[in-house]
């Protein structure tokens, strides 16, 4: 349930986006013309994976035997896997207005674990890998002075979020993956030219957003 949940918060995101380039060119600075671009890395974290001649498929006819395009705007695209699209793997664009770049942020939802990788398309068309945002120390997460129990070990993923990235702490302990409340949210909000850190009080939340 939890993961349709952030599927269908994805599509409705999708719905109130402007949707005039939905149909876009393959070419250009589009998400589908990123997206014809980039490697398919990011789908080998995912159980059903994706092979080159099954990305072009997969432009060309809207699906394959485990993936279709669930939307699409000229900034975003949202592969939903099938047959249950209990998962995802999303392309968001954010454009620097200072230089005429593109940051093409492409990564997986609707899993414990979100996997992440950011290009950069300078205005030749150029693309070279990029790296995310360092991730916060754990300590920007939890209430001023707390300390996590000894047997907690803690990570920060960089996820796609609502309007940018989103630094997401997952904790461990000798059982497997466990809960710890928080007291804020991390986030790299863009600014029309770089990710931008920002910091707010934490709220739950039941579904993420690119």
């Amino acid at each position: 349930m939890w993961n349709c949940m952030r599927l269908v918060a994805l599509l409705t995101l999708l719905a109130i986006m402007p949707s005039a380039a939905a149909h876009a060119e393959d070419n250009g600075m589009t998400a589908r013309g990123i997206f014809a671009t980039l490697p398919v890395s990011i789908f080998e974290n995912t159980a059903e994976g994706l092979s080159e001649a099954d990305k072009q498929r997969l432009l060309t006819e809207g699906h394959t035997e485990f993936w279709e395009i669930a939307g699409e705007t000229e900034d975003v695209m949202v592969f939903a896997a099938l047959p249950f699209r209990d998962s995802a793997v999303a392309l968001r664009l954010f454009r620097n207005t200072a230089d005429g770049s593109t940051e093409a942020a492409i990564g997986t939802l609707g899993v414990p674990i979100c996997t992440l990788e950011l290009w950069r398309v300078d205005a030749t068309g150029r693309m070279v890998p990029v790296d995310t945002p360092p991730e916060p120390d754990i300590r920007e997460f939890l209430d001023q002075g707390r300390q996590l129990p000894r047997d907690i070990n803690p990570t920060v993923l960089i996820c796609l979020g609502l309007g940018g990235l989103k630094a997401e702490p997952v904790f461990w302990n000798s059982s497997g993956m466990t809960q710890v409340p928080l007291a804020h949210d991390v986030s790299f909000q863009w600014n029309g030219r770089n990710f931008e850190k920002q910091v707010h009080p934490h709220r739950a939340q039941t579904g993420e957003q690119p």
